[in-house]
């Protein structure tokens, strides 16, 4: 018989937004937390919201949240006596797992052995075809020969295109499609890198890569009493770099009969396990012959798990702790589990999918969720956080419930137009473009449909709105009432009186929209006859006209389309509720402005960039246009096209923060175009750095060199 063990002490032995996930679970059940943290980490929102924190390493995982020693230390400094791993990190590492038990620390999780057999996809895929022949599995290697020879030779066995994984990760990592043998071993030494980093090892698998498929999970929970039970399944099939970013359920393609066969086969391998706690069976399918394969199981708790909770009701963080202490889940709903309705989650990434999805760092100045019905925010950021190199560039999930598919998206949408992260450039608008598109609203999806549909690349050949320069509207109001809230001296005078009547303030903003697009703006504040604005009256009493033109940037008066030669237009504006609110610590202020433009009145968030660009840089949120951050640079502060265009497009500088994993070829050799000059790693993704040109090379960058972004990496002469 199982013996009860009760938990009183939880670590979380991760980060970021799943840390804040098992806390609240935690609480809910009234059950003390830890977080342990990194350097990076020291301010984040999983160490505020935690009973309590431990101090465990530099900001590299390695030298911290991958360090088992440092975590079971800290369970017994704290006394904690379970420790949940969250996913990533060490959640599915068999000897921290070991580790754990010997110590005498509850691992909330499977038994070290089922992670040994299954969590590895090699030993996985070994131990199902001699253990549960009737699993299909898809063509491949799996061998132990790991040698890059060996490699090579298997993969032009097996035929191009051919799909290299790290046998013992997940989420995208160490994963490349290959298609000619001439790439085979730049992409396989890249793939063994970026495992070795992730997982702490090196070992590849290589299978046969299917064009058509669609990717489609079974969750399974086991207990200790040999029960294993699905919680029906999920569609991750919207990927980039082969890691998931919208995900669902039910299944779209799904049917009785097809749903009944995969989680027949996802329960036979838990059983085979006798597996215990949450557990992900992942498999491809072929859709063209509806023919599913194994992939692989995550023997942990997966990123998407909020979709299946919204559908289920359930809890899966809280079935985790009550398998652990020994709970029998037959005693639950899940024997009976039924569906319910309808669940999306986007992934919110620090990224720019106009620029290949590269990761991009930063400061978030404003945060503020979706307040709909239904909308579920999975997060460990808020105003302030900063987004750094070193983990991760995910900063949010978020899910949403509606009775059918079409109604989830729509609510989705929504959720999306008014998520707001002022300051950093996330990958928000492009899935706002993936929900609204044909293909994915039908219901037509594959693990291609983004590289298909190439949805990411069109993004910027579309033509600004030309509503969208009467928002430039936006930030000078803004800017104009913080101007007006600290005048010290004259503030019985109005704002904008000049001795000149009839000549109007003037005023000018770039956008990230469209670089060479500069707004002329031309305003006075109106006010009644022979009287001016008291400081004292409502701002909703404040109204401007305001005349605004768009010319070029590069050359000042040259009149853009779709405007004639020295036309304006005129805006009739009225400044309604103001609030302001200012980082105690670093004086940077954000808030929401309400106004009221040519008799129609929105809410816009703001933030301004750093204290030392309060009065220079202007970000907006609008929910118009697809749902657009737009930052606005006033125009003194702007430099001209020439002096930017080497920073923007000269290839030898960093595009992002990174750090320089590898030097391939020495300062002071020649090089040819096309060669591979150095490695270097960013938020956990590998680039390398090419040649465009013969000639000699010098280098500015050496190995283990941490980089900010626009630092010149090299020169080639």
């Amino acid at each position: 018989m199982t013996q009860y063990q009760p938990i009183r002490k939880v670590l979380i032995a991760n980060r970021g937004e799943i840390a804040c996930r098992v806390i609240r679970t935690c609480r809910k059940l009234g059950i003390a937390t830890v977080a342990v943290y990194s350097e990076s980490d020291a301010n984040a929102l999983f160490v505020r919201m935690a009973d309590e924190s431990v101090f465990i390493g530099p900001s590299p995982s390695s030298e911290s949240y991958l360090r088992g020693e440092k975590i079971i230390d800290a369970c017994r400094v704290t006394g904690a006596d379970a420790v949940h791993p969250g996913y990533g990190f060490l959640s599915e590492n068999t000897d921290f797992a070991k580790a754990c038990t010997e110590a005498g620390i509850n691992f909330i999780g499977p038994q070290p052995e089922s992670i040994l057999a299954i969590g590895d996809k090699i030993a996985s895929k070994n131990l199902l075809a001699a253990k549960e022949p009737s699993i299909p599995l898809i063509p491949g290697y799996n061998g132990a020969k790991q040698d890059i020879e060996t490699l090579i030779q298997e993969a032009i066995r097996i035929e191009f295109p051919v799909l290299l994984k790290a046998s013992a990760g997940g989420g995208g990592k160490g994963m490349r499609i290959v298609h000619e043998a001439s790439a085979l071993r730049d992409e396989i030494e890249m793939a063994k890198s970026e495992a070795m980093r992730s997982f702490g090892s090196d070992a590849l698998l290589i299978e046969k890569y299917i064009a058509t498929a669609r990717h489609i999970e079974i969750q399974i929970m086991g207990d200790k009493h040999g029960h294993v039970y699905h919680c029906f399944e999920r569609e991750c099939s919207i990927q980039r770099r082969h890691q998931k970013v919208i995900e669902e359920t039910p299944s779209p393609m799904m049917d009785e009969q097809l749903r009944r066969e995969m989680t027949t086969a996802a329960i036979k391998i838990g059983k085979l396990l006798r597996y215990e706690g949450a557990g992900t069976v992942e498999f491809i399918v072929d859709d063209s012959t509806r023919q599913f394969y194994f992939l692989e199981m995550n023997t942990r708790l997966q990123v998407e798990h909020p979709v299946t909770e919204m559908v289920t009701g359930l809890d899966l963080v809280e079935l985790q702790i009550l398998v652990a202490q020994g709970f029998d889940l037959s005693q639950t709903e899940l024997p009976n589990l039924k569906l319910n309705g309808s669940s999306i989650e986007c992934r919110l990434y620090a990224e720019d999918p106009e620029n290949d999805f590269l990761p991009c760092t930063g400061k978030i100045r404003r945060w503020k969720q979706c307040e709909a019905e239904h909308v579920r925010y999975d997060s460990g950021i808020d105003t302030g956080s900063e987004i750094s190199i070193y983990y991760d560039p995910m900063i949010s999930k978020i899910s949403v419930w509606a009775p059918t598919r079409a109604q989830a998206i729509a609510k989705m949408s929504l959720a999306m137009r008014e998520t707001v992260a002022l300051g950093l450039t996330t990958n928000r608008k492009f899935l706002i473009q993936v929900l609204n598109h044909p293909r994915f609203q039908s219901g037509r999806l594959s693990t291609r449909f983004i590289d298909e549909e190439a949805i990411h690349k069109q993004a910027s050949l579309t033509p600004p709105h030309p509503d969208e320069d009467r928002l430039a509207i936006v930030p000078l109001l803004w800017l104009w009432h913080l101007r007006d809230q600290a005048r010290q001296e004259f503030k019985h005078v109005p704002s904008g009186w000049r001795y000149v009547k009839h000549k109007k303030q003037q005023d000018g903003f770039t956008s990230s929209e469209v670089a060479d697009r500069l707004v002329e703006l031309q305003y006075a504040l109106q006010t009644r006859p022979n009287q001016w604005t008291p400081p004292g009256q409502r701002p909703a009493d404040k109204k401007f006209e305001v005349l605004y033109r768009a010319t070029s940037s590069s050359e000042p008066g040259k009149v853009l389309a779709p405007y004639q030669e020295k036309e304006w237009r005129t805006a009739q504006v009225g400044l309604g509720r103001v609030q302001v609110e200012q980082d105690e610590l670093t004086g940077e202020m954000s808030g929401v402005l309400r106004c009221t433009i040519d008799g129609v009145t929105r809410d816009y968030n703001i933030a301004n960039g750093s204290v030392e660009k309060n009065q220079t840089e202007v970000y907006v949120h609008t929910k118009d246009f697809g749902g657009k951050q737009i930052l606005y640079v006033r125009r003194d502060k702007l430099k001209s096209a020439a002096a930017s265009e080497e920073d923007t497009f000269s290839p030898y500088t960093a595009p992002m923060p990174c750090k320089i994993l590898k030097v391939l070829v020495p300062s002071g050799q020649q090089v040819k175009k096309n060669q591979a000059l150095l490695t270097m790693e960013s938020m956990k993704t590998e680039v390398r750095l090419y040649a465009r040109h013969d000639g000699l090379l010098t280098l500015h960058v050496g190995e283990g060199d941490l980089i900010e972004a626009g630092v010149t990496l090299c020169e080639i002469k």
